[in-house]
This record gives C-alpha cells, sequence and structure tokens, in this order.
C-alpha cells in the first residue's frame, strides 16, 4: 500500500491544497517534513487522509457524542463534518493510492451544504471510490469502506497503528492489549488461516459431541422380541396363512354366484333401456308427421316461389312511387323563387354600408399603431426598472441579513471564549494530564489494577491448597475401583466371545429366505391349477361362438345382396314418377304450349311433339300407376333394410362376446406364463421337491430357526450384562481422568497464581516510584492512592478539560471569520441602498409618461379595449360576411329556378315507370292463380296464407326435415330390432344355472368373508411385520455399536485438540500462531531500535503476545513498557512502527510511514539519531512523513510541505 497524493479543500484551516508524491521535489525524498506554526493545520493532511479512506479521523474518535451548534446544524462533537471551513458550503479530502493488487485508485470524501449555500443545511457526507486514469466508479455510500479496506488490506485502526502515527498515537501498538496486537499481526502477515483453524477445531469437536449424542438417543429406541415372543409371532404366522387361504377359496365362490345376479341385473337394465330407446324412437317419429308433411307441400311449392317474390317486388315500388308522385306536386315553386328574390336585395344593400364604413375608420387606426408603439415601449422601460428595483432589493436583503448573521456569530464566539478560558484557568491542574492523558491514564489504570489483583491473588492461593489436598485422596481412591472394573469386565467378555462364535456359524437370513421361498412356492402352484381351469372353460366357449359368427356372416351376405337389389327398384321406380310429374307441372304446361310444328324443343331438341295437345287426363293415370309401384318397391326396400339391420345388431353381440372371450384366453394365458417365468427365475432346489416333501422341509428349518432364537436370547443377556460393565468401568474411568484433569488443573494454577503473586509485586513498584516522582504533590494523585477519587471522575475531568481547548481554538477561528465577514459586508450594504433609492424615483417618472399615453389611446376608439390590428380585422370581417351573404342569396335564388324544372321531368318518368309496373303485377297474378287452383285440386285444405307460409321455408330446411323423418324411421327399425335381441339374451341367461342362494344372502355371505380377510391379512402384516422389524433391529444394531464405538474415539480425541488449540472466535489458535509472528516483529523492531537507542530491546513475555523492556544499562533487568518516559516511548513505538512495515507480508505491502509530533518529547542527541534512521528507509523504497514545529528537525529535512497562517484565519500550502 503506498500514497502517492493528497488533496484538500475548505477543510479546517486549508482553502486548497495539493500534496503530489509521483512529482518533484516529493518524488526523489524518502523523508519530507509537514512544517509550520502550531493551529497552522498541519495535522488537516493526516485528517484528509484518514477521512477520504475511511470517513473518520484519529483526533476526533477520542470526542464524546455531545450535540454542539455548527453554523445552525445540531451536530455530534465527535461528526467529521466539523471540519469543513466556516463560511464555506462545500469542502472534501481526497487520497490516491497504490492498492494491494498494484492498482492506482482514488478515495475522495465531500461534506457539503444544501442550496450552495453556506446557510444551507449540513448534507449526508459522500464517500466514493474510483480507479485510475479512467475514473470508474467500484463503490459509494456505505460500500465504500469495505472497498477501501479491500484494496489497502487495513481497516482504520490497524491504518492507523501500522501506518498513520497521530498524536497520542505513538504507543497505541506498543501498549496495545494483548487480542488487539494477533489480529494487526494476522492481518499484516496474511496468517489468519491459523483463526479459522482454531474456529474449524471447535466447531467440528461440537459436530462430533452432536453426532454421538444423537447416536445414542437412537439406540434407545431400538427394541428386540424375547425367544419366546418370536416363536409364538412364528406359530401364529403359519396359522393366519391357513385360515387366510380357506377364506380365499370361500370368496371365490360367493363371488362368482354373486355375479350371476349382478349379470342377471345388467341384462334387465339393459333391456329397459331398449325398451325407453324403442319408445323414445317412436315418439320422435310421431313428433315430426307434420313438420315432413308440410315440408312435402313446400318443395311443390317452390315452383310458384319466384312468381311471388318478383309480384312483391313490384307492389313495393308501385308504393314508393305513388308517395314519389304525391311529394312532387306538392312543391309551391312560384313562391320559392320571389322569397329568394327579396333577399338578394336586401344583402346587396347591407353589403354597400360596409364598403363605406370601412373607408372611413383608416386615419383612425394610423393613429392608434403610432400610440401602441410608443405603448410598447415606454412598458418595456417601466418593467425594466422594476426588475432592477426587485434585485437590488433581494441582494440588499442578502447582504443585510448576511451581515446580523456575521454580527451574531461573533458575539456568540466572544460569550465562548470567555466562558472557556475561565473554566480553563479555573482547572489548571489538569494542563500536564491533558497533554498525554492516554499515557498517564494507562498508567494509573495499571496500578490500580495491579494492586486489586495482588490481593485477590493471595485469597486464591490459599483456597487452591486446601482444595488440592483434597484432591489428591479422592484420586487415590478412584484407581482402585478401576482396577476392580476391568478384571471382571475380561471375564464376561470371554464369555460372550463363545457364544458369539456358536451364532456367526448359523446363517438366519438363508432360513427365513427359503421359508419365504416354500411359501411363495405353495401360492404360485395352487393359482396356476386356477388358471388352467377358466382357459379350458374360456376355450370351449370361444369354439361354439366361431361357429355362430360363420354362420351370421353368410346370413349377413344374403341380405345385404336383397337390399341392393331392392335399392335399385325403388330407384327406377321414383325416376320415373318424378318424370311423370315434371311433364305435368306448371312449367312443362308453359313450354308445351309453345311448341311448333317442325321446330325444335327448347328442352330436347325433337321436332317431333306428340304430347303437344293436352293429355291431363292420360297423365294422371300414368303418375298414379308409378305411385304404386314406387310405394310396392319402397316397402320392399324398407323390410330389407330392416332385416339387415336386425341382423347386424346379432352379429355385433356375437363379435363383442367373442372378443371379451379372446381377452380372458389372452390374460390366463400371460398369468400362466408369468409364474413360469417368475419361478424359473427364482429357481432352486425347492422347486423339484414334492408337496410332502416341501413340509418335511418346512419343518426342520423352523425347529433350526427356533435353536437359532434360544442362543441369541443367552447372547443378548450376556451382552447387556457386558454393556453394563463397559459402562461402569467407562464412568469411574471417566471420573478418574475428571479427578486426574482436576488435580493438575489446581497444580497448574497455583503455579500461575505464585508467578503472577511476583510480577505484580514488581510492577506496583515500578509504577509507584515513576508516578510519585510526576505527582508526589498533585492532589489527585494523593486522591487515587487514597481510593477517595475513582480513575472514571478523574478522566471525565481530563475530557472536559481537552474538549474546553478544543472548544477554545473553535471560538477564536469563529472570532476571526465574523470580523471579517462584517469588514467586507457593511460597504456592500451602504452601496446597494444608494442604487436602490435612484431606481425608485426613476420608476415613478416612467410609469407617469405611460398613464398618459394610455388614455389617449383608449380614447381613440370610444374608451373600447380593442388594438388597431384588430378594429381593422373586425371592420374586414363585417365586410366579408356581408359579401358571403349577396353570394348565398343568388345561388339560392339560381337553385330555385333549377329546381322547378328538374322536377317536371322527374315527374313524367315516374308517372310512365308506375304504369309499366302495374302491367306486369297482372301477368303474374294471373299465373298464380291458376297454379293454386291445381295446387288446391291435390290439398283441399290449402289457403293462400298457408302457401305464403311455405314459402318462407328454405331448400336447405325442406331438405333437412325430409331426412329427419328418412332418420328416425331407421332409428325405430334399429330400436325394435335391439329390443328383441335383448328380450332373447336375458331369457337364456335366466334359463342357466341360478345360484340356490339369494342375492341378499350372498351378499351378506361375500361382506362377511371380505370382513375376514381383511381382519386375517392385518393381523399376517402385523405379525409378519413384528418378526421383519425384530430381524432389521438386531442387524442394525450389530452395526450401530460399532459405530458408537469409533465416535466415541473420534470424540475423545476432537476434545483433546479442541481443549488445547480451539474456541468459538479462533482467539487461542491465532495468539499461539502470532507468538511467533510477534517475535519476527521484535527481531526486526530491535534492529532499528539499536540505532535509535542501543541500552533498550524489545522482548516477548513467553507464552503471552504482551512486550517487556529489557534494560542493558540495568545488569539486563525485564520490565514493564509502561515505565519508559515520554521520549523513550516515542522512540520504542517508531522503532516498532519500522518494524512493522519489514514484516509486511505479499498480502500487506506498507510503503508509507506518517508520524505526527512527538518529537518534541526527544533531545537534542536523541532527535539526531531518530532522524538517521528514518532517513535509511529512503533506500528501501518506503517514503516517510513526519509533522513537527521542532526547528531542528525542519532544519535537518531537506524537503518540506510548509503550512503558513494567513489572517483572515485561513492557511497556505507550499512545496519546499
Amino acid at each position: 500500500m503506498k500514497i502517492t497524493a493528497v488533496r484538500i479543500h475548505n477543510l479546517a484551516s486549508i482553502v486548497d491544497a495539493e500534496i503530489d508524491f509521483t512529482k518533484a521535489p516529493l518524488k526523489d525524498a524518502g523523508l519530507f517534513a509537514i512544517t509550520g506554526d502550531t493551529g497552522a493545520g498541519k495535522s488537516t493532511f493526516l485528517d484528509a487522509i484518514c477521512l477520504a479512506l475511511y470517513t473518520k479521523t484519529a483526533r476526533l474518535r477520542g470526542d464524546k457524542g455531545n450535540l454542539i451548534e455548527f453554523n445552525g446544524d445540531s451536530i455530534k462533537l465527535n461528526d467529521a463534518r466539523n471540519l469543513l471551513r466556516r463560511g464555506t458550503w462545500e469542502g472534501y479530502a481526497e487520497v490516491d493510492f497504490l492498492g494491494q493488487d498494484k492498482q492506482l485508485y482514488r478515495a475522495r470524501y465531500t461534506v457539503s451544504r444544501t442550496h450552495k449555500k453556506v446557510t444551507g443545511k449540513l448534507k449526508v457526507a459522500e464517500h466514493t471510490l474510483v480507479t485510475l486514469p479512467d475514473e470508474t466508479l467500484i463503490a459509494d455510500k456505505s460500500h465504500t469502506i469495505k472497498e477501501v479496506e479491500s484494496k489497502i488490506g487495513l481497516n482504520f485502526e490497524q491504518f492507523s497503528r501500522a501506518v498513520l502515527l497521530a498524536q497520542h498515537e505513538f504507543a497505541a501498538f506498543l501498549k496495545a492489549t494483548g487480542d488487539e496486537r494477533a489480529q494487526l499481526l494476522e492481518c499484516l502477515t496474511g496468517t489468519d488461516k491459523f483463526s479459522r483453524i482454531g474456529v474449524r477445531i471447535f466447531e467440528r469437536h461440537k459436530e462430533q459431541v452432536a453426532k454421538l449424542e444423537a447416536l445414542k438417543a437412537g439406540l434407545e429406541s431400538y427394541t428386540l422380541l424375547t425367544p419366546e415372543e418370536l416363536e409364538l409371532q412364528q406359530t401364529k404366522l403359519t396359522d393366519l396363512k391357513a385360515q387366510t387361504e380357506y377364506t380365499k377359496k370361500e370368496l371365490t365362490k360367493t363371488e362368482k354366484a354373486l355375479n350371476w345376479y349382478q349379470q342377471a341385473t345388467v341384462l334387465e337394465q339393459s333391456l329397459l333401456q331398449a325398451q325407453q330407446t324403442q319408445q323414445q324412437a317412436s315418439s320422435a317419429l310421431e313428433s315430426i308427421t307434420s313438420q315432413s308433411e308440410q315440408a312435402k307441400q313446400a318443395k311443390q311449392a317452390l315452383e310458384i316461389k319466384d312468381n311471388r317474390s318478383r309480384f312483391t317486388q313490384l307492389t313495393d315500388q308501385n308504393t314508393a312511387l305513388e308517395q314519389q308522385i304525391t311529394s312532387l306536386k306538392s312543391v309551391d315553386h312560384l313562391a320559392v323563387i320571389n322569397e329568394c328574390n327579396t333577399a338578394l336585395a336586401k344583402h346587396t344593400e347591407l353589403l354597400n354600408n360596409a364598403n363605406e364604413q370601412k373607408q372611413n375608420a383608416a386615419p383612425v387606426i394610423a393613429k392608434a399603431r403610432e400610440l401602441d408603439s410608443s405603448i410598447a415601449l415606454q412598458t418595456q422601460a417601466v418593467k425594466g426598472t422594476e426588475s432592477q428595483i426587485t434585485k437590488e432589493q433581494t441582494q440588499l436583503d442578502e447582504l443585510t441579513q448576511q451581515l446580523k448573521q456575521s454580527n451574531n456569530e461573533l458575539e456568540l464566539a466572544n460569550t465562548d471564549s470567555t466562558k472557556s478560558q475561565q473554566w480553563l484557568n479555573e482547572h489548571a491542574q489538569l494542563h500536564v494530564l491533558a497533554k498525554d492523558w492516554s499515557y498517564y491514564q494507562q498508567s494509573f489504570n495499571t496500578y490500580l489494577n495491579a494492586q486489586q489483583q495482588l490481593t485477590a491473588n493471595l485469597a486464591q492461593s490459599q483456597t487452591l491448597n486446601t482444595e488440592l489436598a483434597g484432591q489428591s485422596e479422592r484420586l487415590n481412591t478412584q484407581n482402585n475401583k478401576v482396577q476392580q472394573c476391568e478384571a471382571l469386565l475380561t471375564s464376561e467378555q470371554s464369555a460372550l466371545q463363545v457364544l458369539n462364535t456358536q451364532l456367526n456359524e448359523f446363517n438366519a437370513e438363508h432360513c427365513d429366505a427359503q421359508l419365504k421361498s416354500i411359501d411363495y412356492l405353495k401360492e404360485q402352484r395352487e393359482r396356476y391349477k386356477q388358471f388352467n381351469a377358466e382357459l379350458k372353460q374360456s376355450t370351449q366357449r370361444q369354439q361354439v361362438l366361431n361357429q355362430q359368427l360363420n354362420e351370421s356372416q353368410q346370413a349377413h351376405a344374403l341380405l345385404n345382396q336383397h337390399l341392393i337389389t331392392s335399392e335399385q327398384a325403388l330407384k327406377g321406380s321414383e325416376y320415373a314418377l318424378n318424370q311423370a310429374r315434371l311433364r305435368a307441372s306448371e312449367n312443362v304446361e308453359h313450354l308445351r304450349t309453345e311448341l311448333r310444328p317442325n321446330e325444335p324443343c327448347l328442352v330436347c331438341g325433337a321436332t317431333d311433339h306428340p304430347y303437344a295437345v293436352n293429355q291431363n287426363q292420360q297423365l294422371n293415370n300414368l303418375i298414379t300407376d308409378f305411385e304404386n309401384a314406387f310405394n310396392t318397391a319402397k316397402k320392399q326396400f324398407d323390410h330389407a333394410q330392416s332385416e339387415l339391420h336386425k341382423h347386424q345388431t346379432q352379429h355385433a353381440v356375437l363379435t363383442a362376446e367373442h372378443g371379451q372371450l379372446e381377452q380372458i384366453i389372452q390374460t390366463a394365458k400371460a398369468k400362466q406364463l408369468d409364474i413360469k417365468n417368475t419361478m424359473q427365475g427364482a429357481r432352486s432346489e425347492l422347486n423339484d421337491l414334492t408337496p410332502d416333501q416341501l413340509e418335511v422341509t418346512y419343518k426342520q428349518l423352523t425347529q433350526q430357526k427356533a435353536q437359532y432364537f434360544e442362543q441369541q436370547k443367552r447372547q443378548r443377556t450376556l451382552q447387556t450384562k457386558v454393556n453394563e460393565l463397559q459402562a461402569a468401568l467407562k464412568a469411574e474411568q471417566q471420573v478418574q481422568q475428571q479427578l486426574s484433569n482436576k488435580h493438575l488443573e489446581l497444580t497448574h494454577q497455583q503455579n500461575q497464581l505464585t508467578s503472577k503473586q511476583s510480577e505484580l509485586s514488581a510492577q506496583i513498584n515500578e509504577l509507584s516510584t515513576t508516578l510519585n516522582n510526576q505527582f508526589e504533590n498533585s492532589d489527585f494523585w494523593q486522591q487515587l492512592q487514597a481510593n477517595t477519587l475513582e480513575l472514571t471522575e478523574l478522566n471525565e475531568q481530563v475530557t472536559q478539560y481537552q474538549q474546553t481547548q478544543t472548544q477554545l481554538e473553535q471560538s477564536q477561528k469563529r472570532q476571526d471569520t465574523a470580523n471579517e465577514q462584517i469588514k467586507q459586508l457593511s460597504p456592500l450594504v451602504s452601496k446597494n441602498e444608494q442604487s436602490l433609492k435612484a431606481l425608485n424615483e426613476e420608476f415613478v417618472k416612467a410609469k407617469a409618461l405611460l398613464n398618459a399615453t394610455q388614455s389617449e389611446r383608449l380614447a381613440l376608439f370610444n374608451n373600447e379595449q380593442i388594438s388597431a390590428d384588430n378594429y381593422q380585422a373586425k371592420l374586414t370581417s363585417a365586410q366579408e360576411q356581408m359579401q358571403s351573404q349577396v353570394q348565398a342569396s343568388q345561388k339560392a335564388y339560381d337553385d330555385a329556378i333549377k329546381q322547378r324544372d328538374e322536377h317536371a321531368i322527374t315527374l313524367k318518368n315516374v308517372e310512365q315507370r308506375l304504369l309499366e309496373n302495374s302491367q306486369e303485377l297482372a301477368t303474374l297474378e294471373a299465373r298464380y292463380n291458376q297454379w293454386f287452383a291445381d295446387f288446391k285440386a291435390q290439398y283441399s285444405d290449402v289457403t293462400h296464407e298457408q302457401v305464403k307460409i311455405l314459402l318462407t321455408l328454405s331448400s336447405e330446411t325442406i331438405k333437412a326435415h325430409l331426412n329427419q323423418h328418412e332418420q328416425l324411421t331407421q332409428a325405430l327399425t334399429d330400436a325394435n330390432a335391439a329390443l328383441k335381441q335383448q328380450q332373447l339374451t336375458l331369457e337364456k341367461h335366466n334359463s342357466s344355472d341360478k345360484p340356490t342362494q339369494s342375492a341378499e344372502a350372498l351378499s351378506t355371505q361375500l361382506s362377511s368373508l371380505n370382513e375376514q380377510q381383511t381382519q386375517l391379512q392385518n393381523s399376517l402384516l402385523a405379525t409378519n411385520t413384528a418378526i421383519e422389524q425384530h430381524n432389521q433391529n438386531a442387524k442394525a444394531l450389530e452395526g450401530k455399536q460399532a459405530e458408537l464405538t469409533t465416535l466415541k474415539t473420534q470424540v475423545e480425541q476432537w476434545h483433546l485438540l479442541n481443549k488445547v488449540l480451539g474456541d468459538a472466535t479462533g482467539k487461542t489458535m491465532r495468539n499461539l500462531a502470532q507468538t511467533q509472528t510477534l517475535k519476527i516483529l521484535l527481531h526486526y523492531a530491535n534492529s532499528h531500535l539499536k540505532t535509535l537507542n542501543k541500552r533498550y530491546e524489545l522482548t516477548a513475555i513467553a507464552q503471552t503476545l504482551d512486550i517487556a523492556i529489557i534494560d542493558r544499562d540495568m545488569a539486563d533487568e525485564q520490565r514493564s513498557v509502561n515505565t519508559l518516559s515520554g521520549g523513550e516511548s516515542f522512540l520504542v513505538s517508531l522503532a516498532l512502527a519500522l518494524g512493522l512495515a519489514s514484516l509486511s507480508s505479499n498480502k500487506v505491502q506498507i510503503n508509507s510511514l506518517f508520524i505526527d509530533e512527538g518529537f518534541g518529547t526527544l533531545d537534542s542527541e536523541t532527535l539526531s539519531i531518530a532522524m538517521d534512521a528514518l532517513d535509511s528507509l529512503q533506500a528501501q523504497g518506503r517514503k516517510v512523513g513526519v509533522i513537527s514545529h521542532v526547528t531542528q528537525m525542519s532544519e535537518r529535512v531537506a524537503t518540506q510541505v510548509h503550512v503558513a497562517k494567513e489572517p483572515g484565519g485561513y492557511s497556505t500550502v507550499e512545496v519546499l
């Protein structure tokens, strides 16, 4: 990590500043100084670095979060926005740095006020991070700090201790706690994996313990049957199987008998349905009789449909023509023409008047336009003056308000300054402590804690001695108990091993498998016999059906041929009948009258016309003969069709039954094949045994299994005893281990207490001597020693003193700023007031001139508020309106004359067309009367209204009605055939084997058998499940016991590892690893400390992360780092900081170091040594910046960043 540039704008006393380490002279300087007077703003550069990277500073983090007033905002004292320079609305801190990934970044912290005004409210600070040089945004708002930490590799606390040594923070790492040092070292060296290992050991131990407890709980859920219970269950299983087999046979018989009644019920329902179908078909045919008759009549009426349509069309046309004639004759054209002529004369006169008015208004309009131009210019001048007045007044108000605020701020700052100075004078004794309170507070706290710990340790040591004696006696007693338990357990384990060997020789699983195979083999053989009987019966019935189907197919062919012959005869008769009717129709009669001798017929083209004369009587006789022949053929066709449908129904019944039998046969064969395949796939030596041999084998296996269960019972009894002994031994061993651990722990505690007492005594003596030398005559030191003053109370007093000092500095800055603002604002207010007075006088004059011009302009048009253009447009519009009315009147006059001539022509044409339509209507009516007479002769009750109704039916509707009649007739024939077939089937079923019992009795018997079968199956399942569960539990227990033994060993291993290295936070492992890292760090630090101060050497206290000092001038005496003086602490801290940089791993490469003050505590010789050490870092590629007001140091460093105070409360920055 390396900082390449720092930029500041409006923070504290600095207005604008930039330090660019990539440009000369800072580029080539390994050591540079930031110099300037006290209060000039040197430390602001370190504040800016912290703000830009972490949004907080080292100096403000010690302040409490008390609320203060900040230019109208109420914010906390430790809020970083306090650094915004007074009298500005925006400020920022910006840092360019090289990250751990060798990529350049820019972090920026911005604070601003709303509306970009000094008086605006403070906004939430903005924090961004971008890449360089493309300035791509990679984080903003709350995400920026995390990104900065990842790029640098340090959080704020770590950064302030390894990179940035701010005021009062030189000894931060030196005097940090062990845990704080471990975290910082872990981050700097990339060894955080040790913390993760410690956490993982803790979690793994916790997981193993939980797993062991779960396994123990699971073992308690396994239960086993006793040998007597197991034998009883097996006997019960055999009895249940026999009862189940018997019940199954009875169920088959009952279901077969009950099936006969069910088939009879189905056939009766089918017969009832066939009867309902026949009735529905008959009713449907009767319901459309009148409809079909109407369709036949409508078919004949189609001949006259065109005649009636044309008649209706002509009638409607004549009605419309008569109305048109009446309308044409009712118009009075002469009156209309006279009215239009009068309107034309009136509108011509009005047009002449409008033209004369327009000519007279021209001079007035010109004068109005001249005045309008003057008014526009004067109005613009008035508005401009008024705008300037408003602007000047607004500016004057703002300046006055700012001046008032500055006076108020000055008065408030004077009051605050006086109060703060008075309080500081009253508490001057705290001045020494306030300069370096963190150091003195640590010293006081260490002294008081050491005294309390020493008293507590003495009491604890006496208690431990008594407890250790009793613990030794209990441990000896427990060792004897453990030896007795081990001897008894060895004896019982030997007996158990002999019994286990005998049980392992018997294969229980193979025995169970053989018994199940015998049961399964019996069941499959019985099922095979049943399927074979069903197959034989179905095959016989199928042969009978095959013969019946062959006979049915032959009869179907004969009936089909008879139907075809009848259909041909019917079509011939229908054709002859239609031809005869055609000759007798109205159209044919009309064509017959048109025939001429030796001229071709319009229909057939023949020149001979034998029927040219009227032969109606002959045609009627011929039609009657054809109708009789057609009716006879129709009856024969219907009869043939009915016979064919009847036969088809019977054939379908036979086909369905044949298909059902075929399916039954295939199912039976498939099941037989399935049984064969299953038995063949599971073939063993049992398949070749006869039924008697199977029974003998079954009994032998059952006896062997019973003997095995008896041995298992003995084994469980012995195993239980062994387990109890093992548990007892383990319990005693655990007690023994606990007692032993407790004894070691007490011994270790006693040794620690003794060592701690020595350390505390030495520490108290050292601290007492040091503090007495500095504060021997101070009241607070005497009160602390006498316990009449709490350290927290002293801390509050010192903190208040520091805050009051800060407030005094801020009040003085506010006084300077307010005086400067008042000096600048006073002349501006006077000048603005004079300018505003002149503008008001000019505004009054311009307003009076404007009012006079507007009055003259208003009088031109009789006080009407209208522009010259609008007045001229108004006259022009009136003239154009009159012109349009004259043109409209002329057009209306011409249109009236034209309409009179057109109406005369139209009337003549309409009367001629009405006459032609009347003649055609008479012809159509005569033809219709002739057709109606012939139609009425056929249907005597028909009327003209009925004919109109018939003509409304379309040809598609007529055809649909006729087809519906034909379909319903066929449906009735089919229903009659199906009804007869169902009757025959029911009679045949009733004559077959009928059960002796009633259906109700069979149903009751079936329910009883089903319930009995269910109970047997449930009992069989429960018994079999109990046996299987017993076998599974026995097998599972063997595996679980072995798993439990293995897991116990693992838990003990992880317990030991967790005790030494593990904990929930990884602290134990981290501290252990970082103890070694600290030794390496101290090696690097000591190499720098030899240059700075050869008297001291840093050393680590054994088994801790605490640091002590070896004093070479005091015979290598080892003492606390808290005993070092201020100057010595600075040199040691500097050596540690340089050592941290040397220790940097690849993860966190630190190439920048900033030191704020601290050099004031060094004498001239020591300061020279420190500067030589800092100079040597340039050769290592590091850049070190120091902030100090020490003159000798400023002279020693060639490259400087000088911060100079300027009048007005701000500072300038210059790189020298």
